[in-house]
């Protein structure tokens, strides 16, 4: 979760508003501060290449003649190396706090246009409106290719290779791991994101952009709930869905991979019994994989029954949710919500979104399922762990 103050969890409980405020750099120079805009929405995707993006539309009235569309490569909003910095202001009565949301670049202007007004027999600009898509800051590393293949120059540290790759500082979520031998890295489209992905994998989890815009990495295991999601009057929770689907549910994986001297190894690992068995209804469902940290039949062995157990979800299911803007929220997050009928879902956020509404939109893969007892006076609560109203009102935070 994002860190926030200590009073702010209280303020997302009652009434709040909300204001993005969005400066404009160019490398380390601010070029514009405090833009206005008339719309945005940003969404996060732990699944996705590219970890973190949106969409935001700037309205400009200048004190002066002065447009803001983009014509060269240098400009304000133009796309080329153009960043956004971006906070969401809350406030409440004499309450302001401001939260980071990230650093996005600038990768598309699909539509920018200015009014026009006649002054003193010339034609001035005295408005314009830009619409921007914008990437977190890992599309630059995905851009960023090896001109040839190449191996690491060291293999002590698998943090220390990945801040060398991204050229952004990192925080160290998860302990260090040294590069397995006779790694290569290819010259190939999105070459250098993947060898960072590698990376994160040899270190157990998935890399990306913080809203600081440091490099970091979600574990593949989950921690603790951070959040808590409740019904009621004053309750978070707007309206919580049910799916289930089998896209995305591999119940094969196949690993090709290379020794260090080009020799193909070939891996299979299957489900063999129960409801996702190759051999039931169900029928074969195939995921690919390769990856140049494997050299060894022990390797690829290990590495396809790991992504095997990853995608095969047997112990999980989605359930899209939308609640009260929450700007702590972060991918990876684990979060229990109430369900009407007693039952109390744990999971972890694998997406969300939110915009220029006081709603957010997430999913989470559900991990566990309890029940709860709804309490039986307004002095009690329930509690986040157990499940049941055994705790007393305020002797926790929501979120804490």
């Amino acid at each position: 979760m994002r860190v926030v103050s200590e009073n702010l969890p209280a303020v997302l409980a009652d009434d709040f508003s909300t204001r993005l405020i969005v400066d404009a750099f160019y490398g380390p120079d601010r070029t514009m501060p405090d833009l206005p805009q008339s719309g945005w929405e940003l969404r996060w995707d732990s699944e996705a290449a590219i970890k973190s993006g949106g969409k935001l539309t700037i309205t400009y009235t200048p004190e002066v003649a002065e447009s803001l569309t983009p014509t060269q490569f240098a400009d304000v909003l133009a796309p080329f190396g153009q960043e956004l910095n971006l906070l969401l202001e809350i406030s409440a009565s004499d309450f302001v706090e401001t939260v980071q949301l990230g650093h996005y670049r600038i990768v598309a202007v699909p539509d920018a246009r200015d009014v026009h007004a006649e002054f003193m027999g010339d034609t001035i600009a005295v408005g314009s409106t830009v619409e921007l898509t914008l990437q977190s800051r890992e599309v630059a590393v995905q851009r960023a290719g090896f001109r040839s293949e190449q191996s690491p120059p060291s293999l002590a540290s698998c943090w220390a290779e990945i801040q060398r790759l991204t050229g952004m500082q990192v925080v160290r979520s998860v302990p260090d791991a040294p590069i397995p031998n006779d790694v290569v890295y290819l010259a190939e489209q999105g070459g250098r994101l993947k060898a960072v992905q590698a990376l994160a994998g040899v270190l157990g989890g998935v890399a990306y952009v913080t809203p600081d815009g440091a490099v970091s990495i979600i574990p593949n295991e989950p921690g603790d709930v951070v959040l808590e999601l409740v019904l009621g009057e004053h309750g978070t929770i707007l309206d919580v869905a049910h799916s289930m689907e089998s896209e995305g549910v591999y119940n094969e994986v196949v690993g090709n991979f290379q020794t260090e001297d080009r020799t193909p190894i070939y891996s299979v690992a299957s489900i063999t019994d129960g409801p996702l068995s190759v051999d039931g209804p169900y029928g074969h469902y195939t995921r690919y994989y390769s990856s140049p940290f494997v050299k060894t039949q022990a390797q690829a062995d290990s590495a396809v029954a790991a992504i095997l157990t990853q995608v095969s979800s047997t112990q999980s299911y989605r359930v899209p949710l939308r609640c009260i803007l929450d700007p702590r929220v972060e991918d990876g997050d684990m979060v229990s919500v109430q369900r009407p009928g007693g039952r109390l879902l744990v999971g972890r956020v694998v997406n969300h979104k939110f915009s220029d509404s006081r709603y957010m939109d997430m999913e989470i893969d559900v991990t566990r399922i309890t029940t709860w007892s709804a309490p039986t006076s307004p002095d009690w609560e329930i509690h986040p762990t157990t499940g049941y109203g055994l705790e007393p009102f305020g002797s926790y935070g929501y979120g804490e």
